[in-house]
């Protein structure tokens, strides 16, 4: 007779008994079968806990509708501890912030990139003519050019004239803003004349350079920029024993 000990594992699922005084139990297999053993076979006390699988308790829980669900989880997570539970949501939730904000922040900083790369740098008289129209920037652009002859001779104007990039720069300073550069101003004057039409000016008006007294007005211009008498020709004066050029804040 072969002594070999079997040992089957399951869970018991029911009781069986006949009029003899056999009592048996019915235990259902890990393959799902149900077997009768007799009682006094089982190893383990009938009233003993059996072991629980976490297969099973999840495939139990998903079974539950979404409320229920809820209302388990959450006391399994109490009844670990109040810091576990804590800590799983805490760890979520500073995940999910963190790569939020991470990408947010990538963002912002692209767009201050581009503004920055888009920021004109303008003259102050620019400046002064957008702050002045800015708040109806479209009609009052096209405004000014509709009425182009009747408009003062001034810097802007020359300026509006001359650049080929007016418009869009006066559309980025309303988009992304501006700064005013800092652009050095020159007075030129003839040396050893003390008084009279001493003063290298510009008229807008006629176009014109020519010497005149040491005054501003709404058509002449008596301060110059390097670049404005390098291209009318007077490059020279910075280094001519004949002329004296004096550096203005403007």
């Amino acid at each position: 007779m072969n002594k070999d000990k079997v040992y089957l594992k399951g869970y018991v699922i029911g009781h069986a008994a006949d009029t003899l005084g056999y009592q048996g139990l019915l235990v259902q297999l890990e393959n799902l079968d149900v077997v009768e053993i007799d009682k006094n076979l089982v190893h383990k006390k009938i009233d003993e806990p059996q072991l629980i699988k976490l297969k099973d308790v999840i495939a139990r829980i998903k079974d539950f509708d979404s409320g229920t669900q809820i209302v388990w989880l959450d006391a399994i997570l109490n009844e670990l501890g109040s810091d576990y539970g804590i800590l799983k949501y805490k760890t979520g939730y500073e995940q999910g912030r963190f790569e939020g904000e991470y990408v947010g922040q990538q963002l912002k900083d692209a767009d201050k990139v581009r503004q920055e790369l888009n920021k004109p740098v303008v003259k102050q008289f620019v400046a002064d003519w957008y702050e002045e129209h800015k708040s109806n920037l479209d009609y009052e652009l096209w405004d000014y050019v509709s009425d182009w002859k009747d408009q003062k001779p001034s810097e802007f104007k020359e300026w509006f004239n001359k650049s080929n990039k007016a418009f869009q720069t006066l559309v980025n300073m309303h988009q992304f803003g501006y700064e005013v550069g800092k652009e050095k101003k020159y007075k030129v004057k003839f040396k050893n004349i003390q008084s009279g039409t001493r003063y290298l000016k510009y008229d807008g008006v006629i176009e014109k350079w020519y010497f005149g007294i040491n005054q501003d007005s709404n058509a002449t211009r008596l301060c110059h920029t390097k670049e404005e008498l390098e291209e009318a020709g007077f490059g020279e004066v910075f280094d001519s024993p004949l002329f004296e050029v004096e550096e203005v804040e403007k």
